[in-house]
């Protein structure tokens, strides 16, 4: 099984999964022989490195407003971080990888892996912070890609 993901080389939203997925099979195929099975679209977070790149670029503000202007509500109910759970080489958990890089904490408060076999953690909040406009935005975006791939971004 061979899976592609696509992120946008720069302060843009990808286009939609489903048509991009189309276009590179068939690109790939012909000009390299290359099959693959799917292609997962993911919108780039306003953290870290690709973070630093906008503030340096004078980006940052501009990208934040475009990923706000183009929230879709109906991600909410798809986005990662209602069903999974990150976890550091140390055990302790966090609401999504990214939450997991910028050390926001699970529920807002730090816990370890062996909490999850005395606790129940379904329903708990979730830490949300602006980057997390970068998943509900246009398509959506999640480890699985596009949270809604047919979709216009």
């Amino acid at each position: 099984m061979l899976n592609l993901v696509y992120n946008p080389q720069g302060p843009s939203l990808p286009p939609p999964q489903a048509k991009l997925e189309v276009a590179y099979k068939r690109e790939l195929a012909e000009h390299f022989g290359i099959v693959f099975n799917r292609l997962f679209a993911l919108a780039n977070l306003p953290i870290n490195r690709f973070g630093s790149w906008l503030v340096s670029k004078g980006q940052f503000v501009p990208y934040m407003q475009l990923l706000k202007d183009n929230h879709h509500d109906e991600n909410l109910e798809a986005v990662m971080c209602r069903s999974l759970i990150s976890v550091d080489w140390q055990g302790f958990l966090y609401d999504c990888d990214f939450n997991q890089q910028l050390g926001l904490p699970l529920s807002g408060r730090r816990r370890h892996l062996r909490e999850l076999l005395e606790q129940d953690f379904a329903g708990a909040p979730i830490a949300v912070a602006d980057h997390c406009y970068g998943c509900t935005a246009g398509c959506g975006s999640s480890c699985g890609g596009a949270l809604n791939p047919g979709a216009r971004s």
